[in-house]
């Protein structure tokens, strides 16, 4: 049978097993899914080739993993969870039935560890392989960027710089509901463009400025600052926090929030220097 539309759709209804919280999935103009009474979180992300990744260098099931983890990252950042996730593939020729199966297994993978279900998407043919990933979630405690509070302390969750960039990373949302549901969290971002200019995001939504303190920053070298996918999570703690001393001994304290008007800036204890706005933009 020739491979179309038609039977790709078959193959995902036989593939993408239902849960509970699912009542119509693939195959239907809308998914139907059950979130019960409470508020949930919406986003969605394009992957896109030779913006986001090499077809020539990437693994078709690495490029399906990636594509979703970035939304899973946005939920982090969120301190929430997945729920329900739809993808909608542009199809370039070279890519085949094959590739498209094994993109399909990515997906799936992440599915069964993060605990959401895949209920559907589109298909079309287009200039070069893209992936649009939309996901709703939900929180028990949803962390904003625009709430950081003068006094702050900023931590990171990880070093920065030390993955590259067609490699499969880990989204933190098993660091943001342990940060969430144990300390006095305020504000979050997650790390995709860049730790300066990611954190700058959250501190103009938080209408506050920073100091950062240089020796503290897990870098090798400066240009780890700027550079993009790291998909580490940025958070600040209220001052009141009381067990300081055990997020210092598992995360990275870089940082404090201060009043707009300091701005923006870094020591190194012997000279104080405003913080440099690069990082990735789109346009």
């Amino acid at each position: 049978m020739a491979f179309n539309e038609l039977n790709w759709v078959d193959f995902l209804k036989n593939k993408v097993k239902k849960s509970n919280d699912v009542l119509v999935g693939i195959g239907d103009d809308c998914a139907l899914v059950k979130v019960k009474t409470r508020e949930v979180l919406l986003k969605s992300d394009l992957f896109i080739e030779g913006i986001h990744f090499k077809l020539k260098d990437t693994p078709f099931k690495t490029i399906g993993m990636r594509a979703v983890s970035r939304v899973l990252s946005d939920f982090a950042a969120c301190a929430g969870s997945p729920k329900f996730l739809g993808i909608s593939i542009g199809i370039s020729h070279p890519v085949s039935k094959n590739n498209l199966k094994e993109i399909l297994e990515g997906v799936i993978y992440l599915s069964k560890k993060y605990d959401f279900s895949l209920v559907g998407g589109d298909t079309a043919y287009a200039n070069k392989l893209i992936l649009d990933v939309w996901g709703v979630g939900v929180s028990d405690k949803f962390i904003k960027r625009s709430t950081a509070q003068e006094g702050d302390y900023i931590f990171i969750t990880g070093a920065l710089g030390k993955r590259k960039f067609n490699e499969i990373f880990t989204p933190r949302l098993k660091e943001a509901k342990y940060l969430a549901s144990n300390f006095k969290i305020n504000s979050m971002i997650d790390i995709s463009d860049g730790f300066t200019l990611d954190l700058y995001r959250l501190l103009k939504e938080s209408n506050k400025g920073a100091l950062l303190y240089k020796k503290n920053i897990p870098i090798n070298k400066m240009s780890e600052l700027y550079r993009g996918e790291d998909y580490e999570l940025i958070f600040t703690v209220s001052k009141d926090e009381k067990r300081l001393d055990l997020l210092k001994s598992k995360f990275y304290f870089v940082g404090t929030v201060k009043n707009k008007l300091f701005g923006y800036k870094m020591t190194d204890n012997k000279k104080i220097c405003n913080v440099s706005l690069r990082g990735y933009t789109h346009f």
